[in-house]
């Protein structure tokens, strides 16, 4: 490992990954597709059920749907009897009367005739309730006793939409049309319909017609009498001013009154000055107004000064603009530095000028002192109880002038509704002459109303096929959705990318999972993996890695003491001095992964006293000296940690070798990481993909945050190959012979420690 290095700085140094913590501004996209393949046995298990259940019921219960129509033809164009012309008549008439007609057909009437000639016919349709077993459990709540009479079942059916009658736009025809299963008796009842509408609704398109004539001739009369009326009403109210046009009148006081109004706030602001003029008079000399009123008569003159109102604003704004520039800019960019100047100088200015502000007060209330005197108080009073005697006539005219324009522009304005009125009732009137007329020709004209298509299929709906592609399709979306959503509930780590996202902290480095490479293959790996964190490390921490790193985890069995091994390890094959300490005095693992005999002296004892040197142990094979932890011993750590010695005990320690690494328990389990991190110069937290939780690798991190530990960042072992920071190839190392040797003998010197660990 020693010659390995030495050999490949200059290579390891490419290799450096990005190791920033990515800006808190950034925000996850939830990768769906990833979610979806990592939980596809979900997905493929919904898809199944769905299609299991929803393509047999499509198939077995849903049967084709032949759609039935009959038309009935309502001719719009019809032979003048004077002219003998074919004029078309107006459109609004002929909708009006289409939709007349659509509501004749499903009224009680034709419905009745229409049940009277199908209730011997022994249909199925009249057999079962349009409304199914929901309305007969409805009833049967309600107390009311099912109706199966063929008018009550056909109006259902209408109410419903299984029979639609209607006249669509643009179309000469009324339609009615069924949609059934069973095609003949859906031929048959429309045809009923038909011809019960032909029966009922031509007769009674007659009767209609002189009924609607009748009414119009007297609405003629009823009309003419209110037109004579509304002209009579509007001669009587514009004789008394010989017009029925008062606008200009009206307009003319209107003039008049802002005239009077203005003058009134002239008065207004002359009587204030008055008052002012008086209350200051009043104050004798000798009686100066109190410090406190006199401030704040400044204040307000200060502050109602434009000047300084409009350089106030003027900063507001700029302050807004450094407060933008602060979050957007560096302190040593030029517009920040000059935003920042620009905004003391205004500061300055401001109060630069309240400061003359305030000066040109104390010279008019200075001024205002020295010409007070009781005659021209008197003389004030006097001015002031003139204006106020001249206000009032202003006023009392005002109120005179105003009650006179409200009339005149609420009698103009009564005139103008009358007139729009008596234009309504003309055009109006217009109409209904029209409309006399038309109906006394149409009276001469041959029925417009004929039977134009018996009922025949005109559709067949089968919705098996595309409610089978929805079911299919349905069920890969619910499949994907519920396993997109059953990744998104899983808390755990899977890639490196997590941590430095969703939480914000550093990710160091990575170990490569021992089934993601090759047996043959995973000791190069991991060797690569380990001289990146450790270049890593050193490019955090000042181009040197800490002198003492504290290695802890959130939770019990996420490799920090695997971890802990193989960097001092690492180091110590590197030709550095290193000491790996077992610093989690209630569970002790260091002894038994590196086979250390089970009466070495541990920690507990050179905490209690005993020399260092009678409990360090040297691992030969590699350089490395180990201080372990009695595992039989079994004295309260924490208590043992606190004591005031102990950190001094080990920075005498640590002053003997180039690093320190201590393993200490879960931070989330007790509060040793924190005590020894307290000792350390760094810490590095150890997370297990697959099985550490984000939150308690958050939790984690704000702990030894809050305890004051520098938190370098975080190790994730047992990663994928191709989500490794360290993308392993065996190109890289065919560079020169010198690069092959050095790997070589790294690897026979990893065979040798794993067959002596055995």
């Amino acid at each position: 490992m020693n010659d390995l290095e030495k050999q490949d700085d200059q290579i390891l140094e490419s290799d450096i990954v990005n190791i920033d913590v990515p800006d808190e501004s950034e925000t996850e996209t939830p990768n769906f597709l990833a979610g979806v393949l990592r939980r596809w046995h979900i997905a493929l298990l919904t898809f199944f059920v769905i299609c299991l259940i929803g393509l047999p019921a499509i198939w077995l219960l849903i049967k084709p749907v032949y759609v039935v129509t009959g038309s009935i033809r309502i001719a719009p164009i019809l032979e003048d009897i004077l002219t003998s012309a074919r004029d078309r008549g107006d459109i609004s008439d002929y909708q009006s009367f289409m939709n007349t007609q659509v509501e004749m057909i499903t009224s009680t009437q034709v419905v009745d005739r229409v049940a009277d000639n199908l209730k011997d016919s022994n249909l199925s349709f009249f057999r079962v309730n349009s409304n199914g077993v929901i309305s007969k459990i409805k009833q049967k709540l309600e107390g009311t006793q099912i109706n199966r009479e063929p008018a009550w079942i056909l109006k259902q059916a209408l109410f419903n939409g299984r029979i639609k009658v209607a006249a669509p736009r643009g179309k000469e025809l009324i339609e009615i049309s069924m949609k059934r299963s069973e095609s003949a008796e859906s031929i048959r009842i429309v045809n009923s319909f038909i011809n019960a509408f032909m029966t009922v609704g031509v007769s009674y398109s007659t009767q209609e017609e002189d009924r609607n004539l009748g009414i119009l001739r007297d609405q003629r009369k009823v009309i003419n009498q209110e037109i004579e009326d509304l002209r009579q009403s509007i001669y009587m109210m514009a004789k008394e001013y010989g017009t029925e046009k008062l606008d200009s009148r009206q307009n003319l006081m209107m003039r008049r009154l802002e005239s009077l109004n203005a003058e009134l706030i002239q008065i207004e602001k002359g009587k204030n000055n008055l008052e002012a003029q008086i209350k200051l008079l009043e104050r004798d000399s000798d009686d100066p107004i109190p410090p406190d009123e006199a401030m704040k008569m400044k204040m307000e003159y200060i502050n109602g000064d434009n000047s300084v109102a409009k350089f106030e604003k003027e900063i507001a704004d700029l302050e807004q603009t450094v407060i933008i520039a602060e979050k957007t800019l560096t302190p040593q960019h030029p517009d920040y530095i000059l935003q920042t100047e620009l905004l003391e100088l205004y500061k300055k200015n401001l109060e630069h000028m309240k400061t003359e502000v305030g000066l040109e007060f104390d010279k008019i209330l200075e001024e205002e002192k020295e010409k007070s005197n009781v005659a021209k108080l008197e003389k004030t009073r006097t001015s002031l109880k003139h204006l106020e005697e001249y206000e009032l006539r202003l006023k009392e005219m005002i109120t005179r002038e105003d009650g006179d324009a409200i009339e005149i522009g609420r009698l103009g304005l009564e005139i103008q509704n009358k007139q729009e009125d008596l234009a309504m009732k003309k055009a109006w009137l217009d109409t209904i002459l029209e409309r006399i007329q038309d109906l006394e020709l149409q009276q001469k004209r041959p029925a417009r109303i004929s039977v134009w298509r018996n009922a025949d299929i005109v559709n067949v709906v089968d919705k098996r096929v595309k409610l089978t592609f929805g079911v299919i399709l349905g069920g890969l979306a619910c499949g994907a959705w519920l396993a997109f959503l059953r990744d998104r509930a899983d808390k755990k780590l899977r890639l490196p990318e997590d941590a430095a996202k969703r939480i914000g902290i550093r990710v160091i480095g990575t170990t490569t999972s021992m089934y993601a490479v090759k047996s043959s293959l995973l000791p190069e790996q991991i060797i690569d993996d380990y001289q990146t964190i450790r270049a890593n490390l050193s490019l955090i921490n000042g181009h040197e890695i800490p002198h003492v790193l504290v290695v802890t985890s959130p939770s019990m069995r996420e490799g920090k003491t695997t971890f802990s091994v193989n960097l001092a390890t690492s180091l110590a094959e590197a030709g550095k001095k290193v000491l790996l300490i077992d610093g989690d005095l209630r569970k002790p693992d260091v002894g038994k992964l590196l086979n250390l005999p089970k009466d070495t002296k541990g920690i507990q004892d050179v905490l209690s006293g005993i020399p260092f040197e009678h409990a360090v142990q040297a691992i030969t094979t590699s350089g490395l000296d180990v201080l372990a932890a009695d595992f039989y011993d079994h004295s309260d750590g924490y208590e043992l940690l606190a004591k005031p010695q102990t950190a001094e005990r080990i920075r005498n320690i640590s002053n003997k070798y180039d690093h320190v690494i201590i393993d200490t328990p879960p931070v989330l389990y007790f509060p040793d990481a924190m005590i020894w991190s307290k000792m350390a110069n760094a810490a590095v937290l150890t997370s297990f993909a697959g099985q550490t939780t984000l939150p308690e690798l958050k939790e984690a991190n704000e702990r030894m945050l809050k305890a004051n530990a520098k938190v370098l960042g975080c190790i994730v072992s047992s990663v994928e190959a191709e989500n490794s920071y360290y993308h392993h190839s065996a190109a890289y190392y065919a560079q020169n012979a010198r690069a092959r040797r050095a790997r070589k003998k790294a690897l026979l010197s990893f065979e040798k420690r794993k067959a002596k660990a055995k």
